[in-house]
């Protein structure tokens, strides 16, 4: 069995599609329109850049994802459902206390130079987990949220993890992209991933077209076995981060992929594209200093619970994302980790908002600088007027690259809006809270607590435990500020119906599976 069977049901279930569709039709697949289905190349168009800072995927967030998913295999991934499934991984097993997991390894898994997987492989790459760079890896570094003590190579195929306490369900932090593996090249200099990928995945970058922040070219590599879990020939990913351009990149058939936002949906469905959209994404204002290294205040969460309090939610959705749902709340609607109660207590009230800051030691305010792009700039100054009633002044300045927009986590307090789906809750936390966005290395023991309490309640069957966990960690999340939720949004794709068929998506996330997308028949 191919490793890349363990992507989960979305594949195994697309394929098995397209194989049925194949009995009807003899040859290659059949478009709707009767034709032969293209399936040269796939052209995906992005709202940001997949790989701005080259190809190291532990760089990255779940926003990357798909992008990665071709060129590297991970420890563990999503399946269709949502659901933590192995891919690089044969078994694994908790010591009783639960303090180390041991996992038996696939090593039919090659690299670019030809190198099996091996324990000591993923030791090199977890061993990394001190590395300021790699975000993904920062909550299993001494002090982390998810300390991983000591890699433990038990024989060519097993490795254990052993953790400072009790990690129950750590194989949620170790799913794409945090959990892909890296070959021995890109392991012996990592700033060789800046130019090029070191994966084992069927998938590689087509270095000579590919144009750094433009577009990127992935294609098959020669002879690789699990190449046919992928049935085109070649994906093209481009970042238009314009909403206007990219839904018009959709409508002219210059992409056949395209994620889209909600409110350019109309122009998509009055052209007659497919259109498909997945919920449980939350949008939200995220806090990179919550250590007041750049300014006291931004130690202080009621500073944070001011600012959510000052926004007319309602209101700005109706005018910059209408048909999407106002929330005060980290987790969707859906979630059984979702708590009414925090939309009522963070409801739009500019003069509890004032009262807070003055608590906090602000009566006359302050200012700070945020930086936009063409995606956030309108959501930003619809908000800004807002957080001027309370006597907060945010300055708003173009980001000059994409380089830029990522580097911002260091330099200012605030950033977003920034979507966060919750299928897997403690990517996320440890990605994101924990992970990309605290360079200043702040902790908070509410919300650890609550995230260890989720992860000790996943793969239980007591959905109460499970719940309370859930809600716990959502309340922890708002009250603390670390996010400032707007709203609640479906994550609309639009799609060549002569090229693609539906795509479907992993439980609740935004991106599909790269591999699950087929073409139409």
């Amino acid at each position: 069995m191919s490793r890349h069977t363990f992507r989960g049901a979305a594949v195994i279930a697309a394929v098995a599609a397209t194989a049925l569709a194949l009995t009807a039709c003899s040859g290659a697949a059949e478009s709707s329109e009767g034709g032969d289905a293209d399936t040269s190349k796939l052209t995906i168009a992005t709202d940001s850049d997949q790989a701005a800072f080259g190809y190291d995927p532990i760089r990255y967030g779940s926003g990357q994802r798909m992008f990665f998913e071709g060129i590297y295999d991970s420890l563990f991934v999503l399946d269709q459902d949502g659901q933590v499934v192995p891919q690089l991984v044969t078994n694994s097993e908790y010591n009783a206390d639960q303090t180390a997991l041991t996992l038996d390894l696939d090593t039919s898994a090659t690299f670019t130079d030809g190198t099996a997987l091996s324990a000591e492989l993923v030791k090199q790459n977890l061993d990394f987990r001190g590395d300021p760079d790699l975000s993904g890896y920062s909550s299993f570094a001494t002090g982390g949220q998810n300390e991983i003590t000591d890699v433990v190579v038990v024989d060519d195929d097993t490795v254990t993890l052993q953790f400072a306490a009790p990690t129950p369900g750590f194989e949620s932090n170790l799913v794409s992209p945090t959990g892909m593996i890296v070959g021995p090249a890109g392991v012996a200099d990592r700033s060789s991933l800046d130019s090029a990928p070191d994966g084992s995945g069927p998938l590689t970058v087509d270095a000579d077209a590919t144009v750094k922040g433009n577009s990127y070219l992935l294609v098959k590599k020669e002879d690789d076995p699990d190449a046919d879990a992928y049935p085109f020939d070649s994906y093209e990913f481009k970042p238009i981060i314009d909403p206007q351009a990219r839904v018009n990149a959709a409508i002219s058939g210059e992409v056949d992929l395209a994620n889209i936002a909600a409110e350019t949906q109309p122009q998509a469905e009055s052209a007659g594209v497919g259109l498909v959209a997945n919920g449980g994404t939350i949008q939200n204002i995220i806090a990179f200093d919550k250590t007041g290294a750049l300014g006291p205040q931004w130690a202080d969460a009621r500073v944070y619970q001011a600012l959510s309090m000052a926004i007319d939610r309602e209101a700005y959705v109706a005018a910059v994302h209408p048909g999407e749902v106002p929330t005060a709340n980290a987790l969707p609607a859906d979630s059984p980790g979702f708590v009414p109660e925090l939309d009522d207590e963070y409801a739009y009230d500019p003069d509890a908002a004032k009262d807070l800051l003055a608590e906090a030691g602000y009566p006359d305010g302050f200012s700070f600088d945020f930086t936009i792009t063409q995606g956030s700039q309108r959501d930003m100054e619809a908000i800004q007027p807002y957080w001027a009633e309370i006597g907060v002044t945010m300055n708003l300045k173009n980001a000059a690259s994409t380089e830029e927009v990522f580097t911002v986590v260091q330099t200012e307090p605030l950033g977003g809006p920034i979507p966060f789906q919750w299928t897997n809750p403690l990517g996320p936390v440890y990605g994101a809270l924990f992970g990309f966005a605290n360079f200043h290395g702040a902790e908070n023991a509410e919300i650890q607590a609550a995230a260890g309490a989720v992860g000790a309640s996943l793969g239980s069957a007591d959905e109460d435990a499970q719940a309370a966990a859930l809600q716990d960690l959502n309340r922890a999340i708002v009250d603390s500020g670390w996010l400032i939720p707007l709203y609640e949004q479906l994550a609309p794709w639009a799609y060549d119906k002569a090229k693609l068929a539906e795509p479907t998506f992993p439980g609740a996330e935004a991106f599909p599976l790269l591999a699950s997308l087929q073409p139409a028949s």
